[in-house]
């Protein structure tokens, strides 16, 4: 199959403009994503690096609108998420502010990174990151906040779309008084929110600012100490306030010189605790939930009775607010999306407390931990707290009368579908023909993460097993070296095959695998909203002319045994190129290449005007 010509990117989608602009003082009605580029717009951000993840993929959008407009900052799509982290990372030492956006799975993929990249004392460096209760869009519903404490980076969590701006700014001023990346947490009801916000004005002078990498200072993690100090030692110590000689702090090695972490948080406005006149009884909120809360609380009519603790900073927690509302009142409900994470730590703080509340919450199930924490929920919570009633008896016969209409009326099986006349629909299809035909039941598929993934439901049932981007590949290599008797396929898309494909690429042909690939290429990041990627559109993310890297070409460089280019449209082709390929003793790769239907389908338009 010959090389194609590609269409021009004027189809895809892109964020307001105003996000970008010098309007300080103006209100504008903005989504999160916006609000996310705007505040880092009025920080000065230089560099932003990503790979393409829901619910905050279009915060790139706006930024790169952004670089167009200020030639000065560098907005990018990565390979994957380490790339990106580290690229931003490279940025924060440098000397200039910069950052990552991505969804919840992205930060399992930069953990390496991330530990290691704390110890060097980065300053300026913010990841959004994407947090999805009930895994409503994700392949599941992890809570983000453990891997930041297991980092030792602060996390922020905004409570409004006008907060997700103004705390995005204040992110990179937290990063530089610590030396540290620091996480603002986004979760997905509020990532879906719009609001008027009013915008603040923008440090242009920061992001003009010269870049400084200071090579005297060693960003190196083996760096020589005096005894007995070593780097990592000491970084977990000054986070702590536990360094013990702190006339050291910016004599020993790289050791930059910072404030203490817990110290820093524990003093910030930004979490706030209001005392009813009358309030015996206590609700600590983090992030997205203090809305909920406060809804609750109004719909009771208990204002006067209630302590309220708006959590913006979850890790690490303002100690002195906590123990003061323990203090000062009999009951504490802790509410927060997905885990008890807080709520651990606020029972930590009053194990240490002569006397102090009782602490509910998801520990005590008065709170569920799964899905999303809604206003009902907390209302009913604190109903049992103060002993009174949440919802009215008509408003729980119409919920329930609702129930019995959607799971018993109206029930029907929800199976994720392909788009119609998708390709990748038309690829699995002849893929299944052709297995029939020669294996039977004798074959195993192995999936990967994207638009594929529904090969696996009916009619095709085309996958055994699939885990997170770019391990069908390696898992398919050890099912085969298992001793599995099976044919053995794994199928990949495009920009999952640049994000960590590769690497599995490499190992399975240096480890003699004896497999089939098969690459499914729609020319585009389908699954998170048509985003170009090193393969595709051969534009950047700030629509800039770029190479386009051919997946065949690739290929044929990691010396496969075998590799062919088909259109699965062509159903005869594709099913004979199969059959040659599945012969072959070693790795083969197929590669079906069709633009998604629809961009194919928005390119006619488009052309038709």
């Amino acid at each position: 199959m010959g090389k194609e010509t590609y269409a021009p990117p004027t189809f895809l989608k892109w964020a307001s403009g105003d996000v970008a602009k010098d309007f300080p003082g103006k209100t504008f009605m903005i989504s999160c994503n916006e609000a996310i580029a705007r505040g880092a717009v009025e920080a000065g951000v230089k560099v932003v690096a990503a790979y393409p993840g829901s619910p905050l993929q279009y915060t790139i959008e706006s930024l790169a609108m952004a670089a167009k407009i200020y030639p000065s900052m560098h907005v990018e799509w990565s390979s994957n998420e380490k790339v990106a982290y580290d690229v931003a990372l490279g940025a924060a030492m440098a000397g200039v502010r910069s950052m990552s956006p991505m969804k919840q799975l992205g930060m399992n993929v930069i953990i390496d990174s991330l530990v290691q990249g704390a110890n060097l004392g980065p300053t300026g460096f913010v990841l959004a990151v994407g947090d999805d209760p009930g895994a409503l869009e994700t392949e599941n519903e992890m809570d983000t906040r453990y891997l930041a404490r297991y980092a030792e980076v602060p996390v922020i969590e905004p409570t409004s779309i006008q907060e997700v701006k103004d705390y995005t700014l204040r992110a990179f001023e937290l990063s530089e008084k610590v030396k540290l990346p620091v996480v603002v947490r986004i979760t997905t009801g509020l990532a879906y929110q719009r609001a008027p916000v009013t915008f603040g004005e923008i440090h242009h002078d920061i992001r003009e600012r010269e870049t400084n990498f200071d090579k005297n200072r060693r960003w190196l993690l083996g760096d020589a100490f005096p005894w007995p100090m070593k780097p990592f030692g000491a970084k977990h110590m000054r986070f702590h306030d536990e360094l013990p000689v702190k006339e050291w702090e910016n004599t020993v090695g790289s050791l930059p010189k910072a404030k203490y972490t817990e110290q820093v948080v524990d003093e910030l406005p930004w979490n706030t605790l209001v005392f009813g006149k009358d309030a015996k009884f206590g609700v600590i909120a983090v992030g997205e939930c203090y809305q909920e809360a406060m809804e609750a609380i109004k719909y009771l009519g208990m204002e006067d009775k209630m302590a309220v603790l708006k959590l913006v900073t979850s890790y690490p927690l303002p100690k002195s607010k906590v123990t003061e509302i323990l203090e000062k009142t009999e009951k504490v409900l802790v509410v927060e999306q997905i885990e008890p994470f807080v709520e651990t730590e606020v029972c930590a703080i009053s194990a240490n407390m002569d006397k102090h509340a009782k602490i509910f919450g998801k520990l005590t199930e008065d709170i569920p931990i799964c899905n999303e924490i809604t206003r009902n929920m907390i209302g009913k919570a604190l109903g049992k707290m103060l002993g009174v009633t949440f919802l009215p008896r008509e408003e729980e016969e119409r919920i329930e009368k609702g129930k019995n209409l959607l799971y018993k009326e109206l029930f029907f099986i929800n199976v994720p579908r392909f788009c119609p006349g998708c390709p990748e629909l038309a690829a699995g299809f002849a893929m299944k023909t052709v297995c029939n035909e020669l294996y039977g039941e004798d074959v195993t598929f192995i999936g990967d993460v994207g638009c594929y993934g529904m090969l696996a439901v009916p009619p095709l049932d085309a996958s055994h097993a699939n885990l997170s981007m770019g391990s069908g590949l390696s898992m398919a290599s050890g099912i085969y070296h298992a001793g599995s008797k099976d044919k053995v396929i794994a199928y990949i898309g495009d920009s999952t095959f640049f994000h960590s494909g590769m690497s599995a690429l490499v190992n399975a042909v240096y480890n003699k695998a004896n497999l089939l690939l098969y690459v499914l290429d729609n020319r585009t990041t389908g699954n998170t909203g048509h985003q170009p990627h090193p393969g595709a559109f051969g534009i950047t993310a700030t629509r800039e002319p770029t190479k386009v890297l051919d997946i065949e070409e690739i290929v044929k460089a990691f010396q496969v045994d075998y590799v062919k280019v088909v259109d699965p449209y062509d159903f005869e082709e594709t099913t004979e190129t199969l059959r040659e390929a599945m012969e072959v003793e070693g790795v083969a790769v197929v590669i079906a290449r069709q633009t998604c239907a629809l961009l194919a389908q928005r390119i006619m338009g488009l052309t038709a005007k």
